[in-house]
């Protein structure tokens, strides 16, 4: 079995609606602006957010049978020697 690293990312929404006092639309505006960066609608965000994309992207991880350092597939793509120590590699190592 291989072992891999995977970064993710994952993009929410949340709708909210908000009643505020204020003069003017801009100041509203700023009002519940404040209230979100504030973190006072926190419990709400989380509670509407819902999720609109995610991205995955997964690196096979390596080891070098020499050193012992870590580098991913990437490296492997574009080298045939280790990053650290320039042991030559076998045609294939993993974890």
């Amino acid at each position: 079995m291989a072992y891999f690293t995977v970064k993710t990312m994952v993009t929410m929404e949340a709708y909210l609606v908000e009643d505020v006092e204020a003069d003017s639309h801009e100041e509203a505006e700023a009002i519940v602006k404040d209230r979100i960066w504030n973190d006072d609608l926190a419990g709400e965000i989380q509670a509407r957010q819902e999720i609109t994309d995610e991205h995955y992207e997964a690196q096979q991880e390596f080891m070098c049978p020499e050193c012992g350092h870590e580098f991913n597939e990437h490296h492997m793509s574009r080298n045939e020697t280790c990053p650290e120590c320039d042991a030559d590699l076998p045609d294939f190592i993993n974890y």
